[in-house]
Order: C-alpha cells, then sequence, then structure tokens
C-alpha cells in the first residue's frame, strides 16, 4: 500500500506545481497589458498644453504692460490655434494694445474683425473703440455712422455719454456745427455729467456758437429753445443782422436777449447793442452824403466828379417836386484815408444820411467803405479797386472798371474782327501789369495767343530796346534764320539795279508774329510809342488801349501812326446813349467845358439815387430799404451806356469803343 501511495503525491506536487506558474505567469502578462501611467501621459494631446502656455504668457506681458511681448505671444497663440476658445479675446487684446500706443491703423482691422467673426457677441465697448479709431483716424463719417449705430444697438446700456460727446466732436470735424451742438446739448442734459465737465462742454458749445455762420445759427436756435443758450445765439444772430445793415432784424433778435434772459452778464454788450441799433435806426431818407478830395493832390479829379453830381442833383430837385426837399452833404476828404473815415461817421450819425457817393481814390476807399458797413450805411464807392464790394453787402461800385475794358476790347477784334495773335507793350507799374494780366487771361480764355511780351520804365520816353525785343531785332538772329531772310530778299528784289555792297550789310526786317499790340498807358506815352513803332517797321497791325487814350492830344501827338487805333472809352459825348446830348449841353453851359469819364460818372450815380428815390420813396424808411433797392438787379440808362449792378455789386457795363480815323474819335460799329 505504501509503495502504490508515493507515486500519487508525486503526481500531486506537479499538477500544484504546474498551475501555480501558470497562474504566476498569466498575473504578470495582464499587469504589463494594463495602461502605465506614463503612457496615459502620452496619449494627452501636446498641442493643448502649448496654446493655454501662450495666452496664459501673453496674458501675464499684457498685465505688466509689456505689450511688445503680449503681442508676440498672442500672435503665437492665434498661430497654433487658430480657431481655439480664446481667439477673440487674443484679437481683442491685440486691438486695445495698438489703440492704447496711438497705433490706429493696426487697431482698426482688429476690431472690425472681431465685430464681423463674433457678431453675437453684444461687446459695445467693442464698438465704442472702433467708432474712436475711425475719429482718431480722421474718417469722420465712419466714425459717426459707427457711432449712431452703436446708439441703435446698444441703447440700453451705459455709455451713451461717451458716444454723444464723440458724435459732436465728428460733426465739428464735419463743419456742422448745429448737429454738434445738438450732440453735445444732449450730452449736457445727462445726469452723469456735473461740475467742471459740465462747465467744459457748455465752453465748448459756446465756442460752436462763436464761430458758427448766419444760417447755422438759425438752425441753432431750433434745437435751443428750452435751453438758455438760446440767449447767446440770438445775440449772435443780432449782430450778423448789424453789421450786415439790416438793423430791424438785428433790433428784433437783440431785444429778445435783453427782455428774457435770465443771466445779467449777458445782457450788457446787447443792451449796448440796442442802443446803436436805435440810434442808426433815426436816419434822414431825404439826406445825401458825398466823400470827394476836393483839395490835395488829387482835387481836379474830385471837383469833377462834383461837377457831374451837382448838375444831375439840380435837375431832379427842379423837375420833381416831391423830391426837392432833398440835401446833398459833401465833406472834403483830402485824399487822406483818416480824415474819410471821419467824414463818414460824421455823415452816418451827425447828419444821419440814407446813402454815401464816394470815395473816388483807392487808397481812401478802402478803409471808408470798411467803416460804413460797420456803420450799416450804403455807400457806393467810385474807386477801381478790385474786389472792394467783398468788405460787405452794403458796398457798391461804379467806375469803368480793367475787366469791362478788356472784355469789351476783346469781344470787338476777337469776336468780330478775328485777330488772334497779340503783343503786350506794358509799363511796369501797378496798372500796366495789371492790365496785361487780364488781357492776357481773356485772350487765351478765347483761344487767342500771346506771341510777345515786354514791359519798359514809366519814365522813360525812347522804347527802342524793347520794341526790338518785341520783333527779335535786339539779339543776334541765328544764321539759318538769316539766310532764309536773304533769299527772300533776292527774290524780291530780282531785276532790280545792283546796290552797292554796304546796302546788302541791312539789319534783318523785324518779326511781326501779331495782329494787334496792346499798350495800356497813357495817351502821352502812347503818342511816343506809335512813332517808334513804324520806325522800326511794325506795322500792319491794330494797336490797342485802354480809356487813358481818350483824349484829342494823342491825335496830336502821334497823328497819322494812331490810325485806326482801338480803345474802350467810358463816355463820349458823340455817343448815341440816351441823355448824353442833353448832359453835355448842360455840362458846357454850367462849366464851360465838355463833360470827361468822372463827371459823368458822378452824374449817372446821382441820377441813379434819384430814380430809386423817385420810384420806391415812399417804401424807403431805412437804409437797409434803400440798399435792398439798389441791390435789385435793374437796369439804369445812363450817359456812360446801360448799367445794372450785379450780384456783387459792381456796375456792369459795356464801355463804348472807340477808333481813331484821321483826327477824328469815331465809336466803333
Amino acid at each position: 500500500m505504501t509503495a502504490n501511495k508515493a507515486p500519487y503525491f508525486i503526481k500531486a506536487i506537479t499538477v500544484l506545481i504546474a498551475v501555480m506558474a501558470f497562474f504566476i505567469f498569466s498575473c504578470e502578462r495582464r499587469i504589463i497589458l494594463k495602461e502605465p501611467p506614463e503612457k496615459v501621459v502620452l496619449k494627452e494631446p501636446p498641442e493643448k498644453k502649448i496654446v493655454v502656455d501662450y495666452f496664459s504668457e501673453a496674458e501675464n506681458y499684457w498685465s505688466e504692460k509689456n505689450y511688445d511681448k503680449a503681442l508676440a505671444a498672442y500672435d503665437l497663440y492665434l498661430k497654433v490655434d487658430p480657431k481655439g476658445e480664446r481667439v477673440r479675446d487674443a484679437l481683442t487684446r491685440k486691438a486695445n494694445i495698438y489703440y492704447n500706443t496711438n497705433q490706429y491703423e493696426e487697431a482698426l482691422p482688429l476690431f472690425l474683425d472681431v465685430i464681423d467673426k463674433y457678431p453675437l457677441e453684444r461687446r459695445s465697448e467693442i464698438h465704442i473703440l472702433t467708432a474712436k479709431t475711425y475719429f482718431y483716424l480722421k474718417k469722420y463719417p465712419e466714425s459717426r455712422l459707427s457711432a449712431l449705430s452703436w446708439l441703435e444697438i446698444y441703447k440700453y446700456y451705459a455709455g451713451k455719454e461717451e458716444i454723444f460727446f464723440l458724435l459732436g466732436q465728428n460733426l465739428k470735424e464735419l463743419n456742422n456745427y448745429p448737429r454738434a451742438l445738438y450732440w453735445w446739448l444732449k450730452l449736457l442734459e445727462s445726469p452723469l455729467i456735473e461740475g467742471e465737465e459740465k462747465e467744459k462742454i457748455r465752453s465748448q458749445l459756446l465756442d460752436l456758437i462763436y464761430q458758427a455762420t448766419e444760417d447755422e445759427l438759425i438752425k441753432m436756435a431750433n434745437y435751443t429753445k428750452e435751453c438758455d443758450l438760446i440767449y447767446p445765439i440770438y445775440y449772435q444772430l443780432a449782430k450778423f443782422y448789424f453789421f450786415s445793415g439790416r438793423l430791424e432784424e438785428a433790433h428784433e433778435a437783440v431785444l429778445k436777449v435783453v427782455r428774457f434772459a435770465p443771466e445779467e452778464e449777458w445782457v450788457i454788450k446787447p443792451k449796448e447793442m440796442l442802443q446803436m441799433i436805435d440810434e442808426r435806426l433815426k436816419v434822414s431818407p431825404n439826406v445825401i452824403g458825398c466823400l470827394l478830395p476836393l483839395s490835395g493832390p488829387f482835387a481836379i479829379y474830385g471837383q469833377e466828379v462834383l461837377n457831374g453830381l451837382e448838375l444831375g442833383f439840380d435837375i431832379f430837385q427842379e423837375n420833381n417836386e416831391g423830391l426837392s426837399s432833398i440835401e446833398l452833404v459833401v465833406r472834403d476828404t483830402e485824399g487822406d484815408p483818416e480824415i474819410a473815415i471821419e467824414a463818414i461817421e460824421e455823415l452816418a450819425e451827425r447828419d444821419r444820411a440814407l446813402v454815401t457817393i464816394g470815395p473816388l481814390i483807392s487808397k481812401v476807399a478802402e478803409g471808408v467803405v470798411e467803416k460804413a458797413q460797420e456803420l450799416g450805411m450804403p455807400i457806393i464807392t467810385l474807386s477801381q479797386s478790385e474786389a472792394i464790394t467783398e468788405k460787405g453787402e452794403m458796398v457798391f461800385q461804379n467806375c469803368l472798371s480793367p475787366e469791362d475794358q478788356v472784355r469789351s476790347l476783346i469781344n470787338k477784334v476777337m469776336g468780330e474782327m478775328g485777330l488772334k495773335k497779340f503783343a503786350i507793350l506794358y509799363p511796369a507799374n501797378s496798372y500796366g501789369r495789371y492790365f496785361m494780366d487780364k488781357l492776357w487771361d481773356k485772350v487765351e480764355s478765347r483761344g487767342g495767343m500771346i506771341t510777345a511780351v515786354e514791359s519798359y520804365d514809366p519814365k522813360n520816353t525812347d522804347f527802342a530796346v524793347e520794341i526790338k525785343k518785341m520783333v527779335g531785332l535786339f539779339y543776334p538772329r541765328p544764321k539759318i534764320d538769316i539766310e532764309e531772310d536773304e533769299e527772300e530778299q533776292l527774290e524780291q528784289k530780282m531785276g532790280e539795279p545792283e546796290r552797292e555792297e554796304e546796302e546788302s550789310e541791312e539789319e534783318p526786317e523785324p518779326i511781326v508774329d501779331f495782329d494787334a499790340v496792346f499798350i495800356p498807358d497813357s495817351y502821352e506815352r502812347v503818342g511816343l510809342i506809335a512813332s517808334q513803332l513804324a520806325y522800326y517797321d511794325v506795322v500792319g497791325v491794330t494797336l490797342l488801349g485802354t480809356n487813358l487814350w481818350n483824349s484829342p492830344k494823342l491825335i496830336d501827338i502821334a497823328g497819322r501812326y494812331v490810325h485806326g487805333a482801338i480803345f474802350p472809352s467810358g463816355f463820349f459825348s458823340g455817343s448815341s446813349y440816351i441823355g448824353v446830348d442833353s448832359f453835355v449841353d448842360q455840362y458846357k453851359t454850367s462849366f464851360g467845358q465838355e463833360p470827361r469819364l468822372l463827371a459823368a460818372i458822378g452824374y449817372d450815380t446821382i441820377r441813379v439815387v434819384k430814380e430809386i428815390l423817385k420810384e420806391e420813396g415812399g417804401e424807403i424808411k431805412t437804409r437797409e430799404d434803400f440798399r435792398s433797392a439798389l441791390a435789385g438787379n435793374r437796369y439804369f440808362d445812363s450817359v456812360t451806356g446801360p448799367m445794372v449792378f450785379d450780384n456783387e455789386r459792381r456796375v456792369k457795363r459795356d464801355p463804348l469803343l472807340l477808333t481813331i480815323s484821321g483826327r477824328h474819335f469815331l465809336p466803333m460799329p
């Protein structure tokens, strides 16, 4: 029995060892197959860890105000994860950095990108910064539209005050002062604006009012009806009305301030203005003032104008009983600007004249018309000062202007006679240069050509050098030109007997490549120039001039050399204009000589005043009434030709053109 049990026990032990070995090796393999901690870490995407680090790093730099490194980190974040959850924040941070460092060109596209890519994100501060960025880039229309869009989208959000201020800024830059005032008024009404900030806004509103035009002030008044800022607006309007002579309108506007303004400081200056207006409204409709140089170097010209004025004044006094009480008050300016300014003040304030005629001299007229405008006195100046009517609506001008002369001359010689090429020979003074410029511009505007231009010293009596330069005789001519001239001369002289050798060395002929010569100078120098032109074979051309040629002495000096010359004349005693014969006869009877231009202009001016008073005298109670009537664009028949005050209050007329035939001046047909 014992021998049988031993093998069984050995077998059992063997089986048990095998089972344990199987168990041990099986367990070891399962442990290896399980995910170890290291491999779990490796399965995490490495990109996610890097993205988080870049954004956090950028935020740290931003909080430290290290903007350059922050921008670089935000860029890395956007590059690694362009669709990440913090893209919007990264873009916004970048835009803010650029905005805060005044790099608006870089900030704008980023703000717009955020608004475009995330339209559902109602982030009002981004929209505000976008509007402000447009403003700093001087894109005012875009800034305004962006701000208005903010008001529509975020109407219940805080921050409206910032938008109101921005809208006012934009509209001010766009020169729309009334709408700028509108938005700043809304800002002023906000309960959040108080103290120094409120005073600052009021100051800016007053600046707008003081800079506004008359039309802008009228619009502003509609926005301020319930606001005390209406009073400075009324005062500014009153000033516009006052200085443009509309005294009744000024009186009405300033009276509103005096009666209703709550602040005494707003009433002080309006009260002073009201007193001045009341004084000036007391006008004598039967008094006409006159400012002329009746002594001093220009007395001869002032007396000539006065002769015409007195002649015209006597005519309407005798023939019109209703106007017999009209008084002509004459003041001598002595050709002195300061004396003239004192005189216009006396006429306005002491004599209470309705209108003033004069001054005659340009240097005197400039200051006087400014004072007349300030006083609200209509004034008809007889000076030739260019653009003098731009001094104000009270200023009118009646003279023979250079513009009228050149226009009439060129219309005739180019439009009717067909001349195209012109030379200009002018004195080197202001008169000569001015007419040279005017003619040159007019010729070129009509398609003509200026082929020669020369100036000379006004004191000269010998004009050989200038004439030679004008026709190519002064400087040596190129050999080829001389040879061509010689060939032409040979062809013309074929068959003629031979001349002595020295005759073949004559100067070349002048190059006359123009149809007419314009000489804007006095008749004395023109007489000398005309004969010298003929001496240098400048013949077969038309001589053109200004009204300074209108003297019989021109023919005495130049004779046949000015035959066919053409020039404008402000007045010609032989013209067919209405009233000329009667005027000439009465002038000869009264003063023993024929009238000239200045007498005719004085005569015409007083007759214009007469006609207005005759037709509208019952309606004219103030100087503004007279000004309006005179500016009414009506035509007047005058001895200097039909005339009208144009929109710039200057007399517009087409001067009569005269030509010389034999020893006579004749009107051009």
